[in-house]
C-alpha cells in the first residue's frame, strides 16, 4: 500500500513544482476565515479560489481545480504546543511532470520534474503549521502528495486531486469536483522512545 501512495506521490510533483515557482513564501488563505479563527483540532487540506471580485473563498477539501492564477491549495497540521521555529522537510510528489519549475534555494527539483523537496524553518503559532501554493499555466492533472516531516519525523501525509476546469471559471466550487481521493490525509504517529530510567 505504501508503495501504491508513494507511486502517486512520485507522479503528483510537477503540479506543486510548477505552484513552487509561482509563489515563494507560504500563503495563508485559510487564517483569514471566521472559521479558521476557531481553534484548530486537526490536520486539513484546504483550496482558496479568488473570484472576478477579488475575494478569496476557501474550502475545507483536497480536490484542486486547475484555475491558472486563481486558485491556491494547501495544508494545514495541528501540532499543539507552544510558539516556536521547527526544521519542516515537505517532499511533494506529482502524477505527472509540470511545464514550468521555478523554485527557491531552499527547494530540490528532480530531473523529471515530478518531485520537489523543500527544506526551511518553518514557525508554528498557536500550535499551527501550514503552507500553500498557487496554480499556474503547465500545472498538470493528477495527484498530488505531499509528505511531511517535521525535526526529521515523518508527521503527515496529505493527497490532493488536481482537475482540469476547461472554462477557467473562478465560480467553480472544488467540492463539487470527483476526486478519487477525497479527503484522504493521514497524521503518522510519533515514534515511541522509550525514556531513560
Amino acid at each position: 500500500m505504501r508503495s501504491a501512495l508513494l507511486r502517486l506521490a512520485a507522479a503528483s510533483s510537477g503540479l506543486v513544482l510548477a505552484a513552487l515557482a509561482t509563489v515563494a513564501v507560504a500563503q495563508t488563505p485559510v487564517a483569514d476565515t471566521p472559521a479558521a479563527k476557531a481553534k484548530p483540532v486537526r490536520s486539513i487540506p484546504y483550496v482558496s479560489i479568488t473570484g472576478d471580485d477579488g475575494q478569496q473563498r476557501h474550502y475545507e477539501t483536497n480536490a484542486i481545480p486547475l484555475l491558472f492564477n486563481r486558485a491556491c491549495f494547501g495544508w494545514r497540521m495541528y501540532l499543539g504546543g507552544p510558539n516556536r521555529t521547527i526544521s519542516l522537510t515537505e517532499v511533494l510528489t506529482t502524477s505527472q511532470p509540470a511545464e514550468q519549475v521555478i523554485a527557491g534555494p531552499e527547494t530540490e527539483v528532480s530531473a523529471d520534474k515530478t518531485r520537489a523537496t523543500t527544506r526551511m524553518r518553518e514557525v508554528v503559532q498557536d500550535g499551527v503549521l501550514q503552507r500553500s501554493w498557487c496554480i499556474i499555466p503547465g500545472d498538470p492533472p493528477g495527484t498530488y502528495t505531499y509528505d511531511i516531516s517535521i525535526d526529521g519525523e515523518p508527521r503527515g501525509e496529505f493527497v490532493f486531486c488536481a482537475i482540469e476546469v476547461p472554462d477557467q471559471n473562478p465560480n467553480t466550487d472544488p467540492r463539487e469536483l470527483s476526486c478519487p481521493n477525497k479527503f484522504n490525509s493521514v497524521e503518522r504517529a510519533r515514534p515511541f522512545s522509550p525514556k531513560a530510567s
